[in-house]
């Protein structure tokens, strides 16, 4: 997952200096003058491009770098790894990721490559007494993408395509992450959704991440319009339209999405951190399978995220969400039936949740850091018990903590605890462990 990363600031402190580039010209003769102009401008010289204030080095994942920015920011302006395609002003990057993961969990898990919380067996369901170590061994978080940036009369352009082979499941299949085209402040494409920040991804190993995170990837229709002009203070806000996807209970109709979704956000970030509000408004359909008749509800919400460096060596990253019907944008109750349900006399109700996270990033060395995250995610369902089913999700908790090194550029190796507990509407519950390591080689 993506996260900030206190070591940006030494990146920061190594950057060359530009002072020179300030100085009046004086003792320049006309003839150095004249070579320098005629000096080839860089990539980013050429597409006039932005540096990013902040970056997690030490990411198993490249979300933060593929990641579409409002004014194509960059998190280094020398763009290494691009090259033009001849003939053309537009520069092209292949990049692809190789990891392997090593998991033995206390139990046999729903999600036996992801730590999934909700997916913790609670008693009375099947696998909750499963003594012994489960164990798994994947290379289906490896990845592989496309870049194009080039620079246009309505502004730079990019285009990017990344797949993972991520699954929940030690199994190989296209994870679709990125498809999208973005031409100044306008994207369309496959992206993360606007009411999701990955700036704010606490840096977990674990391909899933904490429950109460907002995780979610949607076609979506964006644009973003700078209200600051500020290098040093960069704010922005984002209208979007997005991908619906209704979740309810199959057992009591199809899901019906009238109006795609509506994403509002407001974001401020410098060299300090960075802050985000997003608010979600979306229309929870249910059909039914036998008649005419169908049903709508209101789901809306808000997603207050940011992270902040409290020194060169410590960051904190934390987010909270809630409202009603926006059980599909949460780790936990994503791709599950959390967005609305039945109650007891028929009518079709949103479920309202709340959930929160923190995660605390701590840098040893320049090689060397660790990261503690904790996460709590509560619904209120319990009168939906009929409709969604007994063994049904409710509360979760989430912790993790990890060492990460980096002895190398594109090399990472890194070993991680995790722990979970799920409890079901009935008030059954059952807990788990995790150990993790990683190993990783990206280009």
């Amino acid at each position: 997952m993506a996260a900030l990363s206190t070591l940006a600031w030494d990146a920061q402190a190594q950057e060359p200096s530009t002072e020179g580039a300030s100085r009046p010209e004086s003792s320049t003769s006309h003839d150095a003058k004249t070579d320098t102009s005629s000096a080839p401008l860089s990539p980013a010289e050429e597409l006039a491009l932005l540096e990013l204030p902040f970056l997690d080095l030490m990411l198993p994942s490249n979300t933060q770098a593929f990641a579409p920015r409002p004014d194509h920011g960059v998190f280094d302006t020398r763009l290494p790894g691009y090259f033009r395609i001849p003939a053309t002003k537009v520069f092209l990057k292949i990049g692809i990721g190789a990891t392997t993961a090593f998991t033995v969990s206390s139990k046999r898990l729903g999600t036996p490559t992801w730590f999934t919380t909700s997916a913790i067996p609670v008693r009375g369901q099947p696998f909750f007494h499963s003594p012994g170590a489960h164990s798994t061994v994947t290379a289906n978080p490896s990845d592989i993408s496309l870049e194009m940036r080039g620079k246009t009369e309505l502004g730079p352009m990019k285009l990017l395509f990344n797949t993972s082979f991520a699954q929940s499941k030690p199994t190989f299949g296209f994870h679709p992450n990125y498809a999208y085209a973005q031409l100044g402040g306008v994207l369309a494409g496959f992206t993360d959704s606007t009411f999701a920040d990955v700036d704010a991804y606490p840096s977990t190993l674990d391909f899933e991440g904490p429950n109460a995170l907002v995780f979610t990837k949607r076609a979506v229709a964006r644009y973003s319009h700078p209200l600051s002009h500020d290098k040093h203070q960069r704010m922005f806000l984002h209208v979007a339209l997005e991908q619906p996807g209704s979740n309810v209970p199959t057992s009591a109709g199809e899901p019906r999405d009238m109006l795609p979704d509506g994403v509002v956000a407001w974001r401020s970030e410098g060299g300090w951190g960075h802050l985000q509000l997003a608010g979600l408004v979306r229309a929870v359909g249910l059909q039914s399978k036998d008649s005419e008749d169908s049903k709508t509800v209101l789901g809306i919400g808000g997603n207050l995220t940011g992270a902040y460096h409290f020194s060169r060596k410590h960051t904190l990253l934390a987010g909270i969400s809630g409202g009603q019907g926006l059980g599909a944008y949460l780790n936990d109750t994503g791709g599950a039936q959390y967005d609305a349900a039945l109650n007891t006399a028929g009518s079709l109700k949103a479920i309202p949740l709340l959930g929160a996270y923190a995660g605390v990033t701590y840098a040893w060395t320049h090689m060397l850091r660790s990261t503690a995250t904790y996460g709590w995610l509560k619904l209120w369902d319990r009168d939906l018990e009929a409709s969604l089913d007994a063994k049904s999700f409710r509360r979760s908790q989430y912790a993790s903590l990890n060492l990460v090194a980096k002895p190398m550029k594109g090399v990472l190796v890194g070993v991680e605890g995790l722990w979970g507990y799920n409890r079901a509407i009935d008030s059954q519950s059952g807990q788990a462990v995790r150990g993790q390591l990683t190993l990783q080689y990206r280009y």
